[in-house]
């Protein structure tokens, strides 16, 4: 059976190797914002907002300080919590900064010396404003903005089988944009057709097991993100509702939520037969990707991935048209780190999940790039995305 989602034991166990750390750095409270970071820890899934939420890790214990409108989904969600604190609103008559000071001052009494925090104060979301915890408590905060990341990096077995299942979906999803696009059809209408064809085989096979965590309506999704014809020479476009053209270049964006986790999966396609230049790109693109995953492997360095691909497009004399780095870490975000880049220092240790994704982009005739997600594993890699990735099989009649 698929896995679909952690358990709460998971996320006690991910509380406990937390608190492992804290108490090497003889620390008794930890605050946590980050609403992925939150997730990570408890698997309490929310909208951030101006409200701010914080998890607090007090001796070893889940406490949750959040408005009320959220005090039954914490209560819902996470059922290893020691207490839940709330406030009414933001902003209020009283900020609920103050109200937090009280927590951790009046009701959990916190040790002045050991308390520590993932940033400075609530952060500036949807409108937030807000004093510095310093400046309401009074407390000396030590500052940990990496602690849970470093946690994130080298994905436990259960995530990476979550991360196979969202590239599974990803590639269906993919699937049927490519097959829904055609000549004069609009890039809107064929990504909304295929990320809802895709979500449904997706919730359709998953069963009841499934839980979306985000608050997109389509657990998985296809898209082009406008990067149609001349517009797919701009790496990061975003959809204007372009309409294909005999010709195009295309370049596409796939992926799935499954239990937060999202792989990544794009393609470089042709409405129909591509010319001359744009099969000499394409193949010069592959080559790229190529050398950037057999230079990829456990103790390689993100550096000599990246710069694998770049020797690939100085060997082509195209290195003028490169405007990106070779990949980036993945996992809950689009992005994150480490980055496949010559300036990480960072070695690929087994467990770290990348996209891998050089890309070339010629000015009047579009963008060149395929985005895998791949894992790094004891003795190689593993390419978890598996949609096809030869020009034979992107060309659309």
């Amino acid at each position: 059976m698929a896995r679909t989602h952690l358990t709460a034991d998971h996320h006690k166990r991910r509380v406990e190797r937390l608190q492992e750390e804290l108490d090497e750095r003889a620390l008794d409270t930890f605050l946590v914002f980050n609403s992925k970071n939150i997730f990570y820890l408890t698997g309490l899934s929310f909208i951030p907002t101006e409200r701010p939420i914080v998890l607090i890790i007090h001796q070893g214990e889940v406490n949750f300080f959040v408005p009320s409108l959220e005090i039954d989904h914490v209560q819902h969600q996470v059922p290893f919590i020691s207490q839940v604190f709330s406030y009414f609103e933001y902003p209020d008559e009283s900020h609920p900064m103050y109200y937090l000071r009280d927590v951790l001052m009046k009701e959990l009494k916190v040790t002045p010396t050991e308390v520590a925090s993932e940033v400075a104060g609530a952060p500036g979301y949807w409108g937030y404003h807000g004093p510095k915890l310093e400046e309401v408590t009074g407390l000396k905060f030590e500052l940990l903005p990496d602690i849970i990341m470093d946690m994130r990096v080298i994905k436990e077995p259960e995530e990476i089988e979550l991360m196979r299942e969202s590239s599974k979906w990803a590639d269906r999803a993919h699937k049927y944009l490519q097959e829904f696009t055609e000549v004069g059809a609009n890039e809107i209408d064929v990504a909304i057709r295929a990320s809802a064809q895709g979500s449904a085989d997706m919730v359709a096979e998953l069963g009841e097991d499934y839980h979306p965590t985000g608050f997109s309506m389509f657990p998985a999704m296809a898209i082009y993100r406008g990067q149609i014809g001349p517009n797919s020479y701009f790496p990061h476009a975003l959809s204007r509702g372009l309409v294909f053209n005999k010709g195009d270049t295309l370049v596409t964006g796939a992926s799935s939520n499954v239990y937060g986790v999202h792989s990544e999966l794009e393609r470089t396609m042709f409405m129909g037969e591509p010319s001359g230049r744009q099969r000499e790109l394409f193949e010069v693109m592959l080559a790229a990707q190529d050398a950037a995953l057999e230079a990829a492997g456990p103790e390689a360095s993100c550096a000599d991935v990246d710069r694998a691909a770049r020797k690939a497009f100085k060997d082509k004399d195209v290195f003028d048209l490169v405007r990106h780095h070779t990949g980036h870490g993945l996992g809950m975000e689009g992005h994150e780190r480490p980055f496949l880049d010559i300036g990480s220092e960072d070695i690929l240790k087994p467990g770290m999940i990348f996209s891998c994704e050089p890309g070339i982009y010629e000015k009047g005739l579009g963008g060149f790039r395929h985005s895998d997600t791949f894992l790094i594993t004891d003795d190689g890699i593993e390419v978890m995305t598996m949609y096809p990735r030869d020009i034979s099989q992107l060309i659309i009649e």
